[in-house]
């Protein structure tokens, strides 16, 4: 656990080396796994919070673009080579980025799991097969920790 802020110098270092936690194996992986539960749990409270500044960021992405081939069209009535390259680069950008998206998640058999499914049924299954060693290993994790796995666990 680190107690300063800022960069890390040598003299630092020094004075306050890092402290590490010996933990047991289990103990870590189902801390790393409730972890990534509180995201997914922190991800679904904020979605709708999120969904409206998306979309506002992508009105005000369209109100510039729109702005710019205007001025681009208005300044000497005639666009020059640079003026309508500029103007392909920021109709095209999207599209790309979508078309490569695209490509990437498709290939990726990893973007097929659905992770919060995923813990939801390994934490419920490992309670029913041994909930003495989960109680035992939720003794050492943090308060959110214990809170994101005991949520699942009472659906």
């Amino acid at each position: 656990m680190k107690s300063h802020e800022g960069i890390t110098t040598r003299s630092k270092a020094k004075s306050a080396p890092d402290q590490w936690v010996m933990l047991p194996l289990p103990t870590k992986i189902v801390a790393l796994l409730a972890d990534a539960l509180t995201e997914i749990q922190e991800q679904v409270l904020a979605a709708d919070d999120e969904d409206s500044d998306w979309e506002e960021v992508q009105a005000d992405g369209i109100e510039n673009d729109k702005e710019f081939l205007y001025s681009v069209s208005t300044s000497s009535g005639k666009a020059t080579d640079e003026q309508l390259e500029a103007m392909v680069k920021v109709f095209n950008e999207d599209q790309d980025d979508q078309y490569v998206d695209g490509l990437l998640s498709v290939a990726d058999p990893l973007n097929q799991i659905n992770l919060a499914n995923y813990l939801v049924d390994f934490f419920v299954s490992f309670s029913q097969s041994d909930r003495q060693f989960l109680d035992h290993i939720c003794k050492s994790l943090s308060q959110s920790q214990r809170s994101a796995i005991q949520l699942v666990l009472k659906r």
